[in-house]
């Protein structure tokens, strides 16, 4: 595995390049001599080059040119070697070392183009890890796109301003960003002081390493930007504008060519480049990156005409920095009082010569207020209405921008301006319905207002005051904006719904997220069902536990079913995106039992189709049979499946047919031809592609009623969160196009608040997510929740599991005493070890999970306590299979991850234990073996517990669990255990279950009590039940 690292590096040619670097755990870790004479060798887990570069591509960076440079890095050092950034790098030596100096280490570089790498690293997702298994991104790395995230956002936002600088003799045009705001220099102080050492590692030709985090952040945010806008401008502008622009012998003409060309140099002559390198930082100070900060600093205020009038004005004042609310009127200043002297700390002629110097610098962003500089004691500008309206859409926000402060009417900062108020009314129920009675294309009753404020308008009202084509206007006492386009718009709008009327999906639009009416929407008000959709936590109606359902519910998975139950009555599809070990399946079942049941039905309900991952079908099946066993169903898997005329008919004969996503296509004819009563997909992030052929054949499907269950709704991206919704209620986000522009993208992109805040608002009513956090599921759930998970055998796991039985069944009937015991020990062994994994059984090196249903099982909740930021600890007997899982999940998801066995010498042992509960972002995921870690350890930031293979004695079993849920434990504890289906670990699970209360007298503390068993309940016990055990291939 490696771990890329990555930094600005400033040459000493003083050329810009990223430095790209890594460590690789590929073969053994040897301490390098090094003789007295030698200031840096060569790192001895270094990544080569060809390394670096596969990892590069692996991430999607494929530079247009690379350069090979073997650097110098001052790296921490005990020992003799380097300490590893990461412990599967070097678990001998990681964090044991003692006395850690920085020393001078060569490491083999690959050198990528700035503007190429500052764009990819602005890609790069802010959570998980690379997308190749064997590779790890550094926090380095993780840093730096960051910082290529900031500058994006300012080159966005247009926060850069064209300047000059003198490079050796030579001026040179230059962009620059401006970090001015407030909000934008504490998050470059924050990103400065975050940066990791390890980035200013490099040294230079003085043997030092390299400059300060601001120093080195501002270096590459200039560089990079500068360098992009000068790019994108000389390959964006037509050669027919680049000969009108700089067809000139003139100043600007100068600069400007200097600025939209790769050569920054400005040609000039020595009068020529004298002028701009003179002019151009004078007309450029207001908006530069904020200096020290001074005590006063001047203001500006919009003064309201008294009367209906055309006559306003800018009153100026001076507004202490240390006191926001004290204000210093202008002719106040110009009096030379003794409070004005004593408030002005005697420094009242700066400060007035300093106000005049604003002004007038103010006078050149919004030239109304050049005016005042005709008097010496200027206190105000009067302007018109028009003016006024100029200064609040532009001059405030240029003024603002360059440090004033300004003073705007409050009703500005209201929105003072013409809205519209929509009344929405539900459609009348159809009872007897078995499909749900309404779409989104469906139309509503609807009425509209115009208001301003509490102030209702008419159509007639609103056209003639847009008729006086002025922008600000005084209605019924008040100021108003008036905006002709939206206007125009909004009347459009409100005439075509009054012609064709208004759909339901519209209609939530409008009401959720204001869109495509123009003018802004200041009221929403529903009647009837509608209500409870939108607001869906607090008005819908909750039902009972169903009838046949053989359990308790909890109060907030009655609401969970409730919720589903409401939705697919009214024709909506509904997302259940619980928490994993909510219990999203038995909501799911509830709702079932409860269509069976619902006797308003004019004929039976069904079938209904579940499409589920091959590794949850066991599982399903188990919980049907455990918690609704009136729910007939027909397993859909396996190369003895029906189809055509037969397959009609089967379903026809069941409740619920359950079948998995690969048959969704390969099955897409047969599933086609059945009139299903609704479609419930679980792990629905399996549709997240919407390209993908597989999510396309399950949207045709959609019919009746339509359910998403899920614990990770997006996981890496928003596309996926529409795929999921175009399931569920195809059309309410739009065409895919339509939804990256407005949506996905200024979310993705530019981490757009507002956008986020529009889609949320518009995706809430169908999506139902509880948390284990939330205070009411917490309330409702037990401190510690055990569930069984259900897995199958691959075709490898039964040939391997059946040769097993028959081999020791006869050797343990032919045996007796102390010998029948160890073979049947021995056979218990084998048996389980198939169980985990055929690698660990027949000892072969190989560890996919394709070989191993269980271990697939694991990967694919292991996604979903990661994506949710959780930690797990993963409890094993055997140490081989602890080390196989600590290399797979490492490589699947590219976290550390710790194993924990008897091996681990006591320092080790306490400092992955200190690591994994201290280090915020520290190893999520703890593998132990049962016997190392099931006593004595305090692991209380796991709150997921997996037991990968059984310890057949429950008190065991449950101080393993005891490890996270203890005194210190502050969230739920979910404690999951694997069980194979139609093999031992079932059985054995079934008879401790029974006898549950009295375990500790039936079993020992190890597994011995099975060795007192008889031959024919061995065999009963070891017995192959291959039609529940085994996978068929889907042929």
């Amino acid at each position: 595995m490696i771990v890329l690292h990555g930094t600005w590096c400033l040459r000493k040619d003083n050329t810009r390049k990223f430095c790209f670097w890594g460590e690789s755990s590929e073969g053994e870790i040897k301490r390098p001599k090094r003789t007295r004479k030698q200031k840096a060798i060569d790192h001895p887990f270094q990544a080569s080059e060809g390394e670096i570069v596969s990892a590069l591509k692996s991430l999607e960076m494929t530079p247009s040119i690379v350069s090979r440079e073997q650097m110098t890095a001052l790296l921490p050092t005990g020992e003799g070697i380097p300490n590893a950034s990461a412990p599967f790098l070097d678990p001998q030596y990681y964090e044991t070392k003692t006395d850690l100096k920085l020393i001078p280490w060569k490491v083999s570089c690959v050198l990528l183009p700035a503007l190429e790498t500052f764009i990819w690293l602005g890609l790069i997702p802010e959570k998980g890890e690379g997308s190749s298994p064997q590779l790890s991104i550094g926090q380095d790395i993780r840093f730096w796109s960051a910082a290529a995230k900031f500058g994006l956002e300012l080159l966005t936002r247009q926060r850069f301003v064209p300047s000059v600088k003198d490079t050796t003799g030579r001026l040179c045009a230059v962009w620059r960003p401006v970090i001015n705001h407030t909000n934008d220099i504490e998050r470059f102080a924050l990103l400065a002081k975050s940066m990791p050492p390890v980035c200013r590692a490099f040294v230079t030709e003085g043997g030092k390493g390299n400059h300060n985090p601001y120093q080195l952040i501002t270096d590459f945010l200039s560089f990079c930007i500068d360098e992009g806008i000068r790019k994108w401008l000389s390959e964006g502008l037509s050669p027919g504008l680049k000969e009108r622009l700089f067809g000139y012998d003139n100043l600007a003409s100068l600069w400007l060519k200097a600025l939209c060309s790769t050569n920054p140099e400005i040609n000039g002559t020595t009068h020529q480049i004298k002028t701009l390198k003179e002019s151009i930082p004078l007309w450029s100070e207001g908006v530069q990156v904020a200096g020290k900060e001074l005590p006063w600093r001047t203001s500006f205020r919009l003064e309201e005409p008294e009367s209906d009038g055309d006559k306003w004005a800018i009153s100026f004042h001076l507004q202490a920095t240390d006191d926001k609310s004290l204000f210093l009127p202008a002719p106040t200043l110009w009096k030379k009082t003794k409070s004005t002297v004593k408030l002005l700390k005697g420094e009242l002629e700066i400060a007035q010569e300093r106000f005049l110097q604003d002004i007038a610098k103010a006078s050149r962003l919004f030239p109304p207020l050049e005016k005042s500089l005709q008097t010496a004691h200027p206190a105000s500008a009067p302007i018109n209405t028009e003016q006024s309206y100029t200064f609040l859409k532009e001059g405030a926000w240029l003024l603002e921008e360059s440090g004033f402060n300004v003073l705007v009417p409050s009703w500005w900062a209201k929105g003072a301006k013409p809205g519209i108020r929509l009344t929405v009314k539900s459609p009348k129920p159809s009872q007897g319905s078995t499909t749900g009675f309404f779409t989104l294309s469906g139309l509503v009753d609807f009425d509209w207002q115009i208001a301003i404020g509490d102030e209702k308008l008419s159509k007639e009202e609103l056209e003639k005051i847009a008729q006086l084509k002025l922008p600000l206007v005084q209605v019924r006492g008040r100021w108003v904006e008036i905006n002709q386009n939206d206007i125009d718009s909004a009347m459009k709008f409100l005439n075509k719904i009054d012609k064709e009327g208004l759909n339901l999906g519209q209609a939530l639009h409008l009401g959720l997220a204001g869109e495509g009416v123009g003018l802004d929407l200041v009221g929403f008000d529903i009647k009837g069902w509608l209500k409870d959709v939108i607001y869906k936590e607090i008005d819908f109606k909750e039902l009972e536990t169903p009838p046949g359902f053989k359990g308790e519910l909890r109060p907030y998975q009655l609401r969970g079913y409730s919720w589903l139950a409401f939705l697919s009555e009214v024709g909506l599809g509904a997302c259940l995106a619980d928490d994993m070990g909510l219990g999203k399946t038995i909501q799911a079942l509830a709702l079932l039992l409860h269509k069976n049941g619902d006797k308003r039905r004019k004929r039976p309900a069904g079938p209904v189709l579940l499409i589920c991952p091959t590794s949850v079908v066991g599982n399903w099946r188990r919980e049907i049979e455990r918690f609704a066993p009136s729910i007939k169903i027909l397993v859909h898997y396996g190369s003895e499946r029906y189809s055509g005329r037969e397959f009609l008919k089967r379903a026809k004969g069941h409740d619920l047919i359950i079948s998995t996503y690969s048959l969704t296509l390969r099955d897409k004819e047969d599933f086609s031809k059945v009139s299903w009563e609704g479609v419930i997909l679980d792990e629905a992030q399996n549709i997240k592609n919407p390209f993908a052929k597989q999510a396309q054949a399950v949207r045709t499907l959609a019919r009746g009623y339509r359910i998403a269950l899920t614990g990770t709704p997006v996981e890496n991206r928003l596309t996926e969160l529409w795929s999921i919704m175009e399931f569920l209620n195809p059309g309410y986000l739009g065409p895919l196009t339509s939804f990256r522009a407005k949506f996905a993208n200024p979310i993705e992109r530019y981490k757009s608040h507002e956008t986020s805040e529009r889609l949320r608002k518009l995706i809430q009513p169908f999506i139902l997510r509880r948390l284990k956090t939330d205070k009411t599921i917490i309330k409702d759930l037990p401190e510690k929740v055990e569930i069984k998970v259900y897995c199958t055998l691959s075709r490898e796991q039964v040939t391997l599991y059946q040769a097993t039985v028959d081999d020791m069944m006869l050797k343990i009937e032919e045996s007796k005493g102390i010998n029948r015991k160890g073979l049947i020990l021995s056979t218990l062994t084998k048996l389980k070890q198939v169980c985990d994994h055929p690698a660990l059984f027949l000892q072969d090196g190989s560890d996919t999970p394709r070989r191993s249903e269980k271990l697939n099982r694991l990967c694919e909740m292991m996604e979903e306590v990661l994506s949710e930021d959780d930690k797990a600890l993963i409890f094993t007997q055997y140490v081989e299979m602890g080390k196989m899982l600590q290399k797979h999940l490492r490589s699947r998801f590219g976290r550390e991850v710790l194993f924990l066995h008897g091996s681990i010498p006591a320092k080790m042992r306490d400092m992955m234990i200190s690591r994994f509960q201290e280090e915020r972002d520290g190893p999520p995921i703890f593998v132990l073996s049962i016997k190392a870690g099931g006593l004595g350890l305090n692991l209380t930031r796991a709150n997921r517990v997996f037991h990968f293979d059984r310890w057949w004695n429950p008190a065991v079993e449950n101080q393993a669990t005891d490890r996270a849920f203890r005194i210190g434990q502050v969230k739920n504890v979910m404690a999951y255990k694997f069980v194979c289906l139609g093999t031992l670990e079932e059985k054995i699970d079934s008879m401790l279950e029974m006898k549950k209360r009295l375990a500790e007298s039936i079993v020992g503390t190890d597994e011995g009590w099975l060795t007192e068993l008889s031959n024919d309940m061995l065999r009963d016990i070891f017995t192959l039940r291959s039609e529940e055990a085994m996978q068929v291939g889907e042929g």
